[in-house]
C-alpha cells in the first residue's frame, strides 16, 4: 500500500508539471477498484470560445458534454476488461454527434501498466501544446485506439501509445492514418526534470486506391515532430511554486508540399509557470523557423490552415491558400482557475491571450498586416467523474 501510494504522489507531480488546459483530466479512478465489477461514470461539459484573427488558426467556438460510462471486470488484481459508450452532445444541435462503442484490456504490475484497445487521452499524455493541442480532449478523439504502455518510477517516467485513427479496405480511396507517440521525463532531481516527447503521424496504405501525378507522387508519408526539453521548479513555501522550462522542438516530413509547405523546421518553446493553491498562471514564448506539428495547436504553424468560405465582390476569399510565415514568435498568457463544488465535481475557468511579434502582411486583398496582433480565448467547464461498485 505505501508503494501504490508513492506512485499515485508521483503521478499527481508529475501530472502537475505538465498540465497545460484547464480541461484536462488524470482519470485514474479505475486504478482504485476493489471489487469485482464496477461503474466508472465521466462527464465533461464544457464551452471553449477562439476570437482569433490572425492569419494563420481559425476562430471558433467548441461547446457541448461528454458523457463516458464504462462497465469494469477486474479479473485479477493486475488484470481488468472494460467496455463503454462514449457519447458527445454539441450544444445548439439537437443531434448527438459521436456514439463511440469501447472495449479495452488493462494489465499492470508495479511500475508497469499495458492497455490494448480504447484509452482515453484526458491529459493529452502530458504532451505540450505544440506537440498535442489541448482542444483534442474536447472531441471525440480524446478516445484512442490501439495499444498504450506506461511505467512510473521515481527517476523515470514514459507514456507510449499507438492511436490507429483511419482504418482501410482493399479499394478504399482514402489513406490509413495512425499516431505513434511516447511522452517521457527524466528525474534528474526533486526539482529538475528533462522531458523527452516525440509524435509520428503516418499516412498511407498498400491496399487502398493510389493516384499518381506530378502533384501527388507520395502515397505514403510521415510527418515527425520531437520535442527536447528541461524544467526547474522553485518552490517558495508549499503554497507557491514557479516552473521554469524550455523545450527546443524540431520536425520533419516527407510529405508532399501540398499538404504540408516545410520538409524540415524547428521552434524555441519558453514556458514560466505560477501555481497557487487552485490557480494556475502560464507565461509563453515561442519562436520557430518553418516549424510545422502534426498535430499541435494550429497557431504554432509556419503556414495557414484557415478555412476559405469567404467572398469579396462574389469572388472566393482565397488570400490563405499559400500564406506562409516561416518565422513565427509569439507571446502567450493563460491563467487557469478550478474549484471542487463537491465530491468528484469540479469547475474551471481558464483565460489565454496570444501576442503576434513577427511581420504577417497578406496582400491579396486588405494588405493587412499582423504584427502586434492580438487574440484571445476563454473557457469554462464542469466536470464530474466517480467510479461506483456493482
Amino acid at each position: 500500500m505505501k508503494k501504490l501510494l508513492t506512485i499515485i504522489s508521483l503521478f499527481i507531480v508529475l501530472y502537475s508539471y505538465s498540465q497545460e488546459s484547464i480541461f484536462y483530466s488524470t482519470n485514474q479512478l479505475s486504478n482504485r477498484v476493489s471489487s469485482k465489477f464496477g461503474l466508472e461514470v465521466y462527464n465533461l461539459n464544457f464551452i471553449k470560445n477562439n476570437e482569433y484573427f490572425n492569419f494563420i488558426a481559425d476562430g471558433y467556438t467548441l461547446l457541448g458534454s461528454h458523457i463516458y460510462p464504462q462497465i469494469q471486470y477486474n479479473n485479477s488484481i493486475n488484470t481488468r476488461f472494460k467496455a463503454g459508450v462514449f457519447i458527445q452532445k454539441n450544444f445548439g444541435e439537437t443531434k448527438v454527434e459521436h456514439v463511440i462503442p469501447t472495449f479495452s484490456f488493462q494489465y499492470s504490475n508495479g511500475n508497469h501498466e499495458f492497455t490494448i484497445g480504447n484509452f482515453f487521452a484526458g491529459n493529452n499524455h502530458g504532451t505540450i501544446e505544440p506537440i498535442l493541442a489541448s482542444e483534442k480532449i474536447l472531441r471525440d478523439d480524446v478516445i484512442e485506439t490501439g495499444l498504450q504502455y506506461k511505467y512510473r518510477s521515481k527517476r523515470f517516467t514514459i507514456d507510449t501509445w499507438l492511436n490507429w485513427e483511419n482504418y482501410i479496405r482493399a479499394n478504399d480511396d482514402f489513406k490509413e492514418v495512425f499516431t505513434l507517440g511516447a511522452s517521457a521525463n527524466i528525474n534528474a532531481t526533486e526539482n529538475l526534470t528533462f522531458p523527452i516527447q516525440f509524435i509520428t503521424r503516418h499516412k498511407g496504405g498498400q491496399i487502398n486506391k493510389k493516384i499518381r501525378n506530378e502533384q501527388n507522387i507520395i502515397d505514403i508519408y510521415d510527418l515527425h515532430n520531437l520535442a527536447i526539453g528541461t524544467k526547474y521548479k522553485f518552490e517558495t513555501n508549499s503554497d507557491h511554486q514557479f516552473i521554469l522550462s524550455y523545450y527546443f522542438l524540431f520536425h520533419t516530413t516527407n510529405a508532399p508540399l501540398t499538404e504540408h509547405p516545410f520538409s524540415s523546421g524547428n521552434a524555441n518553446y519558453f514556458k514560466l509557470r505560477y501555481l497557487h493553491k487552485n490557480l494556475n498562471f502560464m507565461l509563453s514564448y515561442f519562436k520557430s523557423n518553418r516549424f510545422v506539428t502534426a498535430l499541435g495547436n494550429d497557431m504554432f504553424n509556419s503556414y495557414s490552415l484557415k478555412v476559405n468560405n469567404n467572398y469579396w465582390n462574389g469572388e472566393l476569399d482565397n488570400r490563405y491558400l499559400n500564406l506562409q510565415e516561416p518565422k513565427r514568435e509569439l507571446l502567450f498568457a493563460k491563467v487557469f482557475y478550478e474549484k471542487l463544488l463537491a465530491k468528484n465535481i469540479l469547475i474551471g475557468v481558464q483565460l489565454e491571450g496570444l501576442y503576434q511579434l513577427n511581420e504577417s502582411i497578406e496582400t491579396l486583398v486588405t494588405q493587412e498586416s499582423k504584427k502586434n496582433n492580438f487574440d484571445y480565448s476563454y473557457g469554462v467547464y464542469l466536470r464530474f467523474n466517480d467510479l461506483f461498485k456493482l
